[in-house]
Order: C-alpha cells, then structure tokens, then sequence
C-alpha cells in the first residue's frame, strides 16, 4: 500500500476561500495544490487524487471544467464542487450529472468537507490500485507465456529475466541450475532493458532458506559482481524467491532489486506466483531434456554401429534428431554386403514421430536386411517388404534401395516414394529419378529399376525429407538447390558431402529428423568375392 500523501487541488477564484479549503486539508495530512480559475485547473489537474472545483470561476464553468478533467484518463479523479451561489436543486443535480462525485454549498462545514474529501479520494485510491493489481496480473501472465514455449535452458533463463523485470519494474536476477549441477545466471538491468548473462559457470549456491526471503546487498553472491557490474546494477538489497522441484530438489532462484525497501505483500504475492510458474517450466524443461536424450539414445541404437568399407567404396552417414519432437522418429539407414559381392545402401523414412513408427522403422529395416542377403532383387525385396507391411502395420513408408558393384561400377536404384538419391562426380551432380509407389499400399505394377554406370569417382547420396521439406518452401527447389549446393562443394568425400549439405540446410525450423547417407564410388573395379 501507498503511504504518500494524498494530493487534493483546490480551485476557487476567491482566494480566501480557497486559502480556508486548503488549510483544513493541509493540516489533515493531504498535500494541496491551488488553482484561481479554470484553465490552470485543468493544467494542475494531472497526478492529483481528488479536485475541489468552485461552480463559478472567471473564465469558465465549473461545470465544463469538470467535464474535461473526467474526459482526459491521465486526470479523471474524483470531483466534488462547491459553491456559494449555485446551491438550489436544479444546480446540484446539474452538477452531479455532468459529472462530479459530490457537492457541497457553502458556508462550508469543515467535518463534512474533510469527511468527503476522504471518501471520495479512499474511492480513487481504491479504483487505482484495483486498476494497478490487474495491469500487474496481465503483465505476469504474459511473462508466464514464454517460459513454456521455451526449449533451452539459456532461452528460459533469459524469458524469466526479461518478464520479471517488467512485472516488478526492477532489476532481476534469475539463477537456474542444470541437471549436471552447473548454474546459469542472467540478469536483466530493468523493464525492456537487454540481459546480461554471466560469464562464470559455477555451481549455484544454496538459498539460505527454502522460502523466500530478504538479502542484504552485501550478501548478494560473488559471482553475481562481474555480472551486475557489466549490467550496471548498483549495490542494492534482493527479494529472493528459491525454486525447487516437488520433491525439494534445488532447481535455482530469482530475486528482485529492492533499493526502495521490502516488496509490499501484494509484490511478494507476485513473485510467490511467477516463482511457481518459473520453478514449474525448469521442472518440465529437465523433463524433456532427460526423455529427449533417452529417445535419441534408442533412435540410434536402431541405427547400424558402422558402415562397410573397401578399397573402392567409402561410406558416410549423419543423423541430426529434431529438437522440436520428444519421441523417436522413423527416419533409417543401412549398408548390407550381399553374398555376390556387391553392397546394398539403404535409406527410408515410416511415417509418425513416435515409439512406434521407431519400432516399425527397425522392424523394416532387418526385414529388408534379410530379403537382400537371400539374393531377392532390390525391386523383390522391396515387394515383400511391402507384403509385410500392408499385412502388419497400417504405416506408409518411403524406401529407396541402391545396390552398388564394384565389379562394373554400376548402381542399380530402386525407389518406392522417397527422395531420389542424387549422384555427384566431377563434372556435376544429378538425380536418379527411378520411382515407384511408397511401401503400406498395392503397387499396381513391377517397380522400375534405374542402373546408373559410373566412370570413375562419384558419390551418390541419399537423404530423408527432413533436410529440405519445410512449411515455407518448395520441395522441388530444395531439391534443386540441393544439387547446386553438392555440385559446388568441390569434394567427392562422403563425409565431408554429408556437412556440407546438413551445414546448408538443416535449420531450426524443420519439425522432422534428417538422415543423410554419401557412398563414394572410388572408380576402382574389384573382382568378385
């Protein structure tokens, strides 16, 4: 609660009237200010809590003075008019409905003057700290927002420190501590101020008490200094608000600059509420974090260890999960050397983001494994995958196939729906653009089967559709830029094909996993095994 006085202006164009109103309001505490006619009324009227307005001035109506401070918001407060001529019935009630809030005619009482100014600025008070309580609630719940959407501890950190600092009005200092112990801190000098983030990564400390309390500003951490030096904080005293998780484990704290004293009950109500909503998103960011690296563990572990090699085939994966989904994706690679000799490469995509398209994805993907290595042709292959598929699982799939001999130097390609595979040599790259439906529906005839023959070194590569599909693209042009970006990047290396192209265009926005395999055909011919 406010404890400043209250300040009342006076305005009467009789200045002993004016100097007997304003002394009993004076010596009842109130700060007065003075006004001898309308128009200075209405320059004085801003910041005060209630106006006395004479009826009768010099230069113009009471009345229309009141009208136009009741008209402004920066100076709508209570009025009360008095007059010693104006005092009959039809004045009166003239007065109050275009309108003033009280009216007294003189000879004045000074009980009854003081005991409605008091009434009618105990109103404004009371009006404006209502109005104040919900701008600070909206101001809260739209800090409050951010903190779920956020997907990185540093980004939560610093949504907690820019919205608390616009629901206090101060400085604030967030402390948040990661699962391996370490402590990022954050400090935001004021409302729409940048933050400043430290630069000392140290254990948090622990608050002094579980709930919140008051630090002296001698008492503020050590490696807060550097911090608050570089944000231009000075030397204050904090509220603190400690954080922990349900079962009482540490999860951090924010405190509040307090240089003009202790929150009041309603501020420290505010912050009881913005820390159980900040304890409540690091909790559940901890969550993700712990179930997104347990889904990414199992996603790879489904995916082959190593890659065969030879002395002329060199081979190259890489496989970047989406931060935007918790569970596991179906997206899959594969390399299988086939009793004849040649080798098998393999890339797919089951459709969903979830544990199951995962357990589809590893499912299909031994299956097809075991249909190659029994000497079934990649197009038979895929056929009876697909026979399995249709009968166990109502998914559709994507899956190309490339089987490569490095007795001729031919690829022989066969695709049910996926991106086609783009091969590079020295003079450029292209796409093999053999395709036939995707797998989880009856082909209606055989699938296609595009043999390529190479002459010497290329690299062919095999991508899934989250390296280029995106909401605000065309897939069509991703696939051309993708071409222009492997014929310019001047290496037949797998590897370094596979950075190149994920450096170019995975980016935060895709919502899907990516899988992206390079097979280097050296242009050595070998003899059969």
């Amino acid at each position: 609660m406010n404890d400043a006085p209250r300040r009342v202006l006076v305005v009467d164009d009789t200045e002993a009237h004016r100097y007997v109103m304003a002394s009993w309001l004076r010596r009842a505490g109130y700060t007065v200010t003075e006004a001898g006619n309308g128009r200075t009324a209405l320059e004085l009227a801003a910041g005060h809590d209630a106006v006395v307005l004479d009826v009768n001035l010099p230069d113009m109506s009471g009345f229309d003075v009141c009208q136009q401070i009741k008209a402004d918001p920066s100076t709508a407060v209570p009025v009360m008019h008095v007059s010693a001529t104006s005092i009959d019935a039809r004045a009166r009630t003239s007065g109050l409905e275009r309108g003033a809030d009280a009216y007294l005619v003189e000879p004045l009482d000074r009980d009854e003057f003081l005991a409605t100014v008091a009434g009618l600025v105990r109103s404004h008070t009371s009006r404006r700290d209502i109005t104040e309580h919900a701008r600070r609630l909206a101001d809260l719940a739209a800090a409050i927002v951010p903190l779920s959407a956020a997907r990185t501890l540093d980004d939560l950190v610093a949504a907690a420190a820019s919205g608390a600092a616009t629901v206090f009005g101060a400085a604030v200092v967030v402390v948040a501590t990661a699962s391996d112990g370490m402590a990022t801190r954050v400090v935001c000098p004021g409302p729409g101020r940048a933050v400043v983030r430290g630069r000392l990564l140290a254990p948090a400390g622990s608050p002094a008490r579980p709930q919140p309390y008051v630090a002296a500003a001698q008492d503020a951490p050590g490696v807060w200094r550097e911090m608050l030096d570089r944000a231009g904080v000075p030397a204050t005293s904090w509220h603190v608000t400690p954080l922990s998780e349900p079962g009482g484990r540490p999860l951090g704290g924010f405190s509040v600059a307090t240089p003009d004293g202790p929150l009041d009950d309603d501020d420290a109500d505010l912050a009881q509420q913005f820390g159980a909503a900040l304890a409540g998103a690091l909790t559940t960011l901890r969550s993700y974090a712990q179930e997104h690296l347990i889904a990414l563990t199992l996603q790879r572990s489904m995916l082959p260890h190593s890659l065969p090699s030879s002395a002329g085939l060199r081979m190259a994966a890489r496989y970047s999960a989406s931060d935007s989904q918790l569970s596991v994706g179906g997206d899959f690679y594969d390399a299988v050397e086939l009793p004849d000799g040649r080798v098998a490469v393999v890339i797919g995509d089951v459709q969903g983001h979830s544990l199951r398209a995962a357990t589809v994805m590893a499912q299909l993907r031994f299956s097809l494994a075991a249909y190659l290595v029994e000497g079934h042709p990649p197009a038979r292959a895929l056929d009876l995958l697909n026979d399995l598929l249709v009968r166990t699982h109502p998914e559709l799939v994507t899956v190309c196939v490339a089987v490569v001999d490095l007795r001729t130097g031919t690829v022989e390609v066969v695709n049910a729906g996926h991106l086609p595979p783009l091969l590079v040599t020295p003079q450029g790259a292209s796409y093999v653009r053999a395709s036939s439906p995707l797998l989880g529906v009856r082909p209606q005839r055989d699938r296609p089967v595009e043999v390529v023959a190479t002459d010497g070194p290329c690299t062919l590569v095999l991508v899934t559709d989250g390296l280029l599909e995106r909401r605000s693209g065309h897939l069509g042009r991703a696939l051309e830029d993708m071409a222009q970006v492997a014929a310019a990047a001047g290496t037949l290396d797998p590897g370094e094909l596979c950075d190149v192209l994920l450096g170019r265009f995975d980016s935060a926005e895709r919502g899907d996993d990516v899988a992206v395999l390079a097979v280097h055909l050296t242009g050595e011919r070998t003899d059969a095994a």
